[in-house]
């Protein structure tokens, strides 16, 4: 399977474990990406070792002088064409901090190795991570229209390209000093405990709405779980026992929904149409949680 940059998006044309040896140090720090973005990769990465997979993250933030490079492949300088964006364009998430791209560091063929399984996706472990992405709140390059660039991730609060950051900011340098003073930091950080508030968890939460919905009560999320669910939204079951549990876990992950008062009302909607956009890709959101359907599946963590 081939990854290639397809509209300003950056993807993997091919890459393998040689690639990553490669990559500019500065280009693999974390920590100079968007405050958000770095406490959600490391939800995503703890997320994803709780159902067995194990990742790391790749290219980060890019310079102008590192996308023109990456230009440069394939045209100018050895190697295969991996992006049509030139450094100038602002075009790349990764210049603007707000992209970071994962691989898989495990042994995915059983070969006793873990360095050529990087990019491999025979199991369809990147659509599971890229689901996992969503539920916290981030952007998956998997989601896109025709191209799906698998290894991508991103805070979605502008879009899937870099536009409205452009008409907005200009540069990447006058976007990046947004967040420099610490207050987007110290807000991250207060997202993060909220969401890692001890007590709640995943598993309890599938246990609540188990117990909410009158089914056994195992922390493990399947086909009699998922059928006992039920439509919750402003106009329908607003004061059911489920929807503490889900203003709980919406809070957690990071989709405001106020006070946990057991009542669906205009905050637990407006979190609702969040994630529907931001962790499924809605383009019409509908501030409902459909019984049996997909956003049910998601925040049981079902697909």
């Amino acid at each position: 399977m081939q990854f290639c940059f397809i509209d300003g998006r950056d993807g993997y044309a091919g890459k393998s474990a040689d690639y990553l040896k490669k990559e500019r140090k500065d280009m693999r720090d974390i920590t100079a990406l968007h405050p958000r973005l770095q406490v959600k990769a490391a939800l995503l990465k703890e997320e994803c070792r709780k159902q067995g997979i194990f990742i790391l993250f790749g290219e980060c933030l890019r310079t102008k002088a590192e996308q023109d490079a990456l230009y440069a492949q394939g045209r100018t300088a050895p190697g295969s064409v991996v992006t049509q964006a030139k450094g100038s364009t602002y075009s790349s998430q990764h210049q603007w901090g707000i992209a970071v791209d994962f691989y898989l560091n495990m042994d995915v063929d059983g070969d006793g190795g873990e360095k050529d399984d990087a990019f491999d996706n025979s199991t369809g472990l990147f659509e599971r991570v890229g689901s996992i992405a969503q539920s916290v709140g981030l952007g998956w390059g998997g989601t896109w229209e025709g191209f799906k660039d698998r290894p991508h991730l991103y805070l979605p609060d502008w879009g899937s390209t870099t536009t409205k950051l452009k008409q907005k900011y200009g540069t990447p340098e006058k976007f990046i000093q947004t967040w420099k003073d610490g207050k987007v930091a110290a807000a991250a950080m207060e997202e993060a405990n909220k969401g890692s508030s001890p007590g709640y968890g995943h598993r309890q939460f599938i246990m609540d709405v188990q117990a909410a919905t009158g089914s056994n009560v195992d922390g493990k999320a399947g086909k009699e779980t998922l059928g006992n669910t039920v439509t919750v939204s402003a106009s329908e079951n607003r004061k059911h026992r489920v929807v503490s549990p889900i203003q709980k876990r919406l809070n957690a992950l990071g989709y405001n929904c106020g006070a946990v008062d057991g009542i669906a009302g205009t905050k637990f909607t407006t979190a609702v149409n969040s994630y529907q956009k931001n962790a499924l890709g809605y383009r019409n959101t509908d501030g409902e949680i459909t019984a049996g359907k997909n956003m049910w599946k998601s925040l049981l963590g079902m697909i």
